[in-house]
């Protein structure tokens, strides 16, 4: 029994995605779309709209462009909840540690990444994003502190909790923050039962980068931030969260006061190392 909440755009992109939910899910569900063409409110107000109208114990929070692969992938979801009382949130991509330095909901390093999302314009052009720590090969769920908003399911109790934060405006951080605050009263984890594929990629552009950077200044709880063993040689994660996404965000060709506003606040002065990409990503 799941209330679905999608914020939709794209009217078209909701009706396929609203019938490949009821032909897939294999449990009783509602859902709960809200237009949001003509307002344009951030994910974090409208999120919250929509659960507060929520029937069932679990909500799921979905993109509208997306289309879900495994028949039965409801009853799948809520088994990990059953089989463990502390479960409070799940998604399909997480990451073990979250940086101090400004980044995304990952810092780079694959002993950390799980995710199990395909992405493409179709089946047949879909490219895996599979991740999964090699120590952790054999699990079926693995518990994380921060998950992308693509798909995430979650008690309706943790989330009157915790909900998310409407000050938190816009279309980024409002899962990676939603997660990690959840992470702090219950268990978070990443499930590979579900198979979902996503027609985005995301977009790391100017507005992105602008709310990472000023996540990384008031974060909702001292970084970095961590499952068990996750923050041991938390220093070398640092080091690799700037270098990691220094190259990512070259290709963005961000301006440039926004460039040196990221190499001031990643730190990258404290490591030599890392100048070379420093001195490209400034130059980009």
């Amino acid at each position: 029994m799941i209330s679905i909440v999608i914020c939709s755009v794209q009217p078209e992109r909701l009706q396929a995605v609203a019938a490949n939910i009821a032909s897939t899910i294999g449990v009783e569900h509602e859902l709960i779309a809200i237009d949001n063409r003509v307002e344009g409110r951030g994910l974090c107000e409208v999120y919250n709209e929509g659960a507060s109208s929520a029937s069932y114990d679990f909500i799921c929070f979905v993109h509208e462009d997306v289309e879900f692969l495994s028949e039965g992938w409801g009853v799948r979801a809520l088994a990990h909840f059953t089989a463990d009382a502390d479960l409070g949130l799940v998604g399909l991509a997480g990451s073990r540690y979250k940086a101090k330095v400004p980044s995304g909901w990952h810092c780079g390093d694959k002993r950390d990444i799980c995710i199990n999302i395909l992405h493409g314009s179709s089946r047949e052009a879909a490219v895996t994003g599979f991740c999964k720590p090699e120590a952790l090969a054999d699990a079926s769920s693995i518990p994380v502190v921060a998950i992308d908003g693509v798909w995430m399911l979650v008690r309706r109790s943790v989330w009157s909790a915790v909900r998310f934060d409407e000050a938190r405006k816009g279309f980024h951080f409002y899962d990676v923050d939603f997660s990690l605050r959840v992470s702090q009263a219950a268990k978070v984890a990443v499930i590979y039962d579900v198979d979902l594929l996503h027609f985005s990629l995301g977009s790391f552009g100017e507005a992105w980068a602008s709310k990472a950077l000023d996540y990384a200044a008031s974060p909702p709880f001292p970084f970095p931030a961590g499952v068990s063993g996750a923050i041991k040689n938390g220093r070398s994660k640092e080091i690799l969260a700037v270098r990691y996404w220094l190259r990512l965000l070259r290709r963005a060709r961000l301006p440039l006061p926004l460039r040196l506003r990221w190499l001031k606040a990643s730190g990258v002065y404290r490591y030599p190392s890392q100048w070379r990409f420093a001195l490209r990503f400034l130059l980009s």
